[in-house]
Parts: structure tokens; sequence; C-alpha cells
């Protein structure tokens, strides 16, 4: 077990976001400073109040826009818990997601008007609310001076987990957590306060990496914070150049398409002071591209919505090896245990548990999940398997569920994944274990090639390239090639979409 220094804090959240003057807030050309942020969630924290109890559960569907941003800073002014959903929902997941968590109103952004009606269809009585400057009704709130005093164990927000495994599930984010995390950021020694700051969200507001890295990282050191709904690469390198952009965060698969840029159209990316890929595994490749080709410093993050998204990060770290999420960050106490719950030595793959204050306490209505990843001394069960080096940096080997098992012996589709991915021909890959009669299971692997590679022939290639790579009973006993991996909104690998054939 180590662990950094201790960061502990129960404060308003709300008290940090908006306590910069400097801060502000633009979407598709519109922008909202300071002033406009205070005023507007002050109008939308009097809306709410006059409407409902304190602790009230307020949904948020709303693009990447100011109607979010208003809209969240409102429900923590009113002592009202954020519960931000995904607005691509479909019927059924966005049914089954509402009635997770027993909403008492539903604010909806100007973007959304035209799908008003599939959202009615399943939001039953629940009132829907449409979301803009200056439309809220009540006697609005002088935010810095009457908000709702809160304890640190209120909850702020119920964020629905990327459910790419299975079902999403709300887990519950309490003003300490999300304060907390904050505060564990600053504490790497990362200078946000010598220069001014600016920032791009092109991850959805209602994933952790955009809600809690971005827009709340964004607010606490009065940031520009630019909010994208869509990525696109002229675009994004434009506005790095036209708000001196200094902090850019996102999935792997922007990552990957920043990395296919030659050195002069990738030029605004080298202002970059701090550059990180989070949301799912990288590819070594694209770090080290970005890194010794294009002279950005990409450093890998990992995190969890059941820990407000950061748990490691090269932040403040000198040097971290590509591969790497480098150390823990400061606050948080982790261990790398086997199935028996004793500690891995250095080198050896274990699972990660960790404890601290920016961890969850648990998910919503939801006891049996929350009692299967917490141990009765308080570790949460990450459910992802890592390794540890002298230095005391991670690096992800998987998860414990994707975890194959074939004749006895453990596949870990990180390890097969990452030797695909170095094959010239391969763009993306995934690997999955599914049932054989003979060995229990077998791996096989799916892949996107490049767009100027002929795919015949593609696969027994890449099983050579695996055999002189890999031991044979991690050899992909078929690799299917697709025109694009199942890829989720905040850029993670839907693994439960692939095919899983049975013998």
């Amino acid at each position: 077990m180590w662990s950094n220094h201790p960061v502990t804090d129960s404060a308003n959240l709300l008290s940090v976001l908006l306590a910069s003057d400097s801060s502000r807030v633009i979407a598709d050309g519109e922008v909202a400073d300071i002033t406009d942020l205070r005023t507007e969630a002050g109008r939308w924290a009097g809306h709410l109040t006059s409407r409902h109890n304190r602790g009230s559960h307020i949904g948020l569907i709303c693009r990447n826009d100011l109607s979010f941003t208003y809209g969240y800073l409102a429900c923590l002014a009113a002592g009202m818990v954020a519960v931000p959903m995904n607005p691509l929902s479909p019927e059924a997941e966005r049914r089954r997601d509402l009635e997770s968590v027993n909403l008492a109103e539903i604010l909806v952004g100007p973007s959304m008007e035209s799908g008003l009606g599939s959202i009615e269809a399943v939001a039953g009585s629940v009132s829907i609310t449409v979301l803009f400057a200056g439309n809220a009704a009540g006697t609005p709130l002088n935010v810095m001076t009457e908000a709702a005093a809160v304890d640190g164990d209120d909850i702020a927000v119920l964020l629905f987990t990327s459910g790419t495994a299975g079902p999403s599930k709300p887990a519950i984010l309490t003003h300490r957590n999300l304060r907390a995390s904050l505060l564990s950021v600053r504490a790497t020694g990362v200078d946000f306060d010598s220069a001014a700051q600016a920032t791009i969200a092109v991850v959805p507001l209602f994933h952790v990496l955009g809600l809690n890295v971005i827009l709340n990282l964004g607010l606490a050191v009065g940031a520009t914070i630019v909010l994208h709904d869509e990525f696109d690469v002229s675009r994004l390198l434009g506005e790095i150049t036209e708000f001196g952009v200094t902090i850019l965060a996102g999935p792997p698969n922007m990552w990957r398409a920043l990395s296919r840029l030659d050195a002069e159209r990738s030029a605004p990316l080298r202002q970059l002071q701090v550059s990180l890929s989070g949301a799912s595994t990288l590819d070594p490749t694209v770090a080290r591209t970005m890194r010794d080709e294009l002279g950005v410093d990409l450093r890998e993050g990992y995190g969890l919505t059941e820990t407000c998204g950061v748990l490691c990060s090269g932040f403040g770290a000198d040097h971290v090896d590509v591969g790497s999420v480098g150390p823990v960050m400061p606050g948080v106490e982790c261990r790398l245990v086997d199935a028996d719950g004793t500690d891995v030595l250095i080198g050896d793959i274990g699972e990660v548990w960790v404890r601290g204050p920016m961890v969850s306490r648990g998910y919503w209505n939801d006891e049996a999940a929350t009692l299967r990843t917490r141990t009765e001394d308080g570790w949460y069960r990450t459910g992802d398997l890592a390794t540890v080096d002298e230095s005391g940096h991670l690096s992800i080997s998987g998860r414990t569920k994707d975890l194959v098992i074939v004749a006895g012996f453990n596949v870990h589709p990180a390890e097969v994944e990452n030797v695909l991915q170095s094959h010239p021909s391969v763009e993306a890959a995934a690997a999955i274990g599914v049932v054989d009669s003979a060995t229990g299971e077998r791996v096989i692997a799916f892949v996107t090639v490049h767009d100027d590679v002929d795919s015949d022939g593609i696969e027994e290639t890449l099983r050579e390239h695996c055999a002189r790579h890999l031991a044979r009973y991690k050899v992909p006993k078929r690799i299917e090639v697709m025109d694009e991996l199942p890829i989720g909104i905040a850029g993670k690998l839907r693994r439960r979409d692939l095919s899983n054939p049975v013998d």
C-alpha cells in the first residue's frame, strides 16, 4: 500500500466554482462571463427553490451548452442534486435511468426542444422546463451570499457510470468528493495561477471527465471554458489559437485524430501546458507520436465516475513512461491486490483498490452494487487491473470482468490489443473472451485498419504478428475487421456491443 499526502475539505463546492472573477464559458459563439454565470445560476436556483425541497433530484438533459452550465450551478446553489443525463440516450435507456433516480424536475436545453416528445414519453408526471437565459421563474438568489448551506456529505451530483460492460448506475458524488478531487489536482503542483488558463470540452458534460476534470476544474482555476458539442479537428485547432488554450483533456479517439496531423498543422498543440488523455486506455503508439513527432507531452490519466474522474495522472511528475498513468493523486490511498485481497509485489498484476475523500460512498438506491464494490474497512474495489513500478507509477492492464481464462491461464485483453495496435496496418483493436468447449474460453479480436490497407488476408497476417509477440494461448483464434469499433459518446469501448459467439 502507498499513498500521497491527504487532502480533505467539506465546504460547499459552489463557493469554489464561482469564486474567480476571470471565469467564463463560451458555447456556439455565445459568451457567459462570471457575472452572467452567477446571475443565471441565481435565477434558476430561485426557480428550483420556489418549486422543490432542498435535496430534490433535478435532471439535466442538455448538450454541451450554456444551459447545462446554468442548470448545474443552480442545483448546487439551491442545495439540490444535479442529475446530468445523456441527451442522445435511446428511449428504453432513458426510461430506465429516469426510473432509477426519482426526479422532481427535468431541465432541458434549447437544443433538445425538437426531442421533447421523446423525453415526455418516458418522464411520466415529472415536470419538464426548457432552460435558457432569462427564462427562470421565482425570486432569484444571490449565489455568493444566499446559496444553500450544505454539509460536505450532502449529495451534489448523481452521475451515471459509463455502462460499457452493463447497465449504467447513478454514482453518489458529494460536495466533499468533488471539492477534494479539485484540491487533489491543485496539490500536484501544476501552476494554474501565474497565467490565464483556457480549456476546451470535447467530452460531454454528463460524463465525469467533462463535468469534473474540465468544467469544474476550469471554473475553479478561473479559466475560459469553450464547450464543443462535436469533435472537429479544424475547429479545435483554431480555438486553441484563438483562446490561448493551455489545458486540453479528451478521450483517446480525439488524440488519435490529432496524432495524424503533420508538424505544421499541429503547431497550436505545442502551446498546451497540460495535455491529458482519459476515459479509456490510450494506444501507446498515439502517445509516442504526440511526444516524439509532434512535441506534445501527452499524459494519460486514470479515474472512474466513482472517484470523480482522477485517481492517477502525470500532472506533477517530471516524466511518465508511455503506457503508464503515473502516480496516484495527492490524497489517494491505493493498493493492488490479488483474488484473496493480498497485496501483490511490484510488477505483478493486481486489482486496484482505493480510498480517499474523492471516492463515492456508493450507488443511489442500489445497496447490493455498493456492497459488492466496498470492503468493510472502506476500500473501493475498482475492478481494474494494474501493475506498479518502483517509482509508484501505475500501468492499467484491463478489467477484472474482461479477464479471459484460457485453459486455466489468464489473458488480459489490453495486452492482446496493444500487440495488435503495434502492427502498422491496425488503427484500433479490441479483444474479448468467448466460451470454448475445449478450453473454457478463447480470445477473439476485432480491429479497424487504416484506409490504405487491403483487408484480404489481414487476419492471418495479424495472427502471425500476435504469435511472434504473445504466448500461444493468448493469440486470438479469430480476428474480424470492422468498419469501426463500438465506441461510446465519451470515447470508451463498449465491449458489450461486440459479438460473443458460443461454440
